[in-house]
């Protein structure tokens, strides 16, 4: 006679809560057939955020959920999140999301009725997992607005490239598919995002951020399934490797303050110069039309968070570029749009040596 599950679990040793073996009996087994094929991973540049919670462990496997939240300031459709399986693990099944491996890396995607999340909305979704017990590291990416563009990009053919950053300044990475994601050897840079990659199938990109004066290696290399086959295949395997350092901005000690009454304003700026820029919470963060005349120093508040808008950026090089934002409001991302107008509101910063 078949088992049931619940008398399966019991067999197993397994403890878990009432909730949780109700969440257990309702979702679907993935032994005793193929499971179904998942959407493809698209590759995906939006800011996304996802963090795993461990509900219940056992000696052999644990129940884990993971809230994904939209922390980008555009709606997305469909999200993404990878993570790599401690050795001997395993995804027993999911639920609210459907999960692929390949090799280590574990792949969820969004089901058809939790894809779409506002501005700052979050979901979730559950698994099982067998093997010895590890709290995953998901990472996330969805189709939401991505970051702000960066201020100097690598490809693969800039390999043993050296590349000279201002503190707050942004490096863009593009690499191919066979590219595994790349490694950072100092906190000089911090990641601000990363998708694709080897072994999703997708073009790599990431966005990081120069954090702190000093000098660091990003490196990579490239990757195939035949050369974790028995015997490997002899294909090449790529390094790849961009050695960056990273300088603070002379500062002047001048800082111009900007508000809502100067919609418009020519501002004229000297390198070394700090812009602060003050808006009402319904500004979504502000975008610059030219990359590197300006650094982001930080931005905080803002459409969607509710509170005050500030911004502070660093004037580094000569040039020209406008700082521009709209106001944003949850009812424009309904179904059917609420018709309230958005104010936009720009500066045009002329910056000189």
């Amino acid at each position: 006679m078949a088992m049931s599950r619940r008398s399966a679990l019991a067999v197993a040793g397994v403890t878990v809560g009432a909730s949780t073996l109700v969440a257990l009996l309702m979702m679907p087994a993935l032994a005793g057939g193929a499971p179904a094929p998942a959407p493809a991973a698209q590759a995906l540049a939006g800011a996304c955020s996802a963090t795993a919670h461990v509900d219940n462990q056992w000696y052999g496997g644990e129940i884990v959920t993971v809230k994904v939240t939209n922390t980008s300031t555009a709606a997305a459709t469909r999200w993404a999140v990878t993570w790599t399986l401690a050795a001997g693990q395993s995804v027993v099944s999911a639920w609210n999301a459907t999960v692929t491996t390949t090799g280590a890396t574990a792949t969820a995607v969004n089901a058809s009725y939790n894809g779409a999340l506002a501005p700052g909305a979050s979901t979730t979704f559950g698994m099982q997992l067998s093997g010895v017990p590890s709290t995953p590291m998901p990472s996330c990416a969805n189709d939401g607005a991505p970051p702000s563009g960066a201020d100097v990009t690598v490809t693969q053919a800039d390999s043993m490239r050296t590349v000279t950053l201002y503190v707050g300044q942004t490096l863009g990475v593009s690499l191919g598919r066979e590219y595994i994601p790349p490694t950072i050897g100092a906190p000089v840079l911090t990641q601000v995002s990363a998708s694709g990659g080897y072994p999703t199938g997708q073009p790599f990109t990431g966005l990081y951020r120069a954090a702190a004066p000093g000098s660091v290696d990003i490196t990579t290399h490239s990757d195939d399934p035949c050369l974790h086959a028995t015997p490997p295949c002899a294909i090449p395997v790529a390094l790849w490797i961009v050695h960056v350092t990273v300088i603070d901005v002379p500062s002047t000690g001048q800082t111009v303050t900007v508000s809502t009454p100067d919609n418009q304003r020519a501002l004229g700026l000297h390198v070394g110069d700090v812009l602060v820029v003050r808006l009402a919470s319904e500004y979504q963060p502000p975008k610059l039309s030219t990359a590197g005349v300006l650094v982001p120093l930080d931005v905080v508040g803002g459409y969607p968070a509710n509170q005050p808008l500030v911004a502070r950026y660093t004037a580094t090089t000569a040039g020209q570029t406008d700082v521009s934002t709209v106001t944003d409001n949850p009812c424009f991302h309904l179904p059917t749009p609420c018709p309230s107008p958005q104010t936009p509101w720009t500066v045009h910063v002329t910056v000189t040596p």
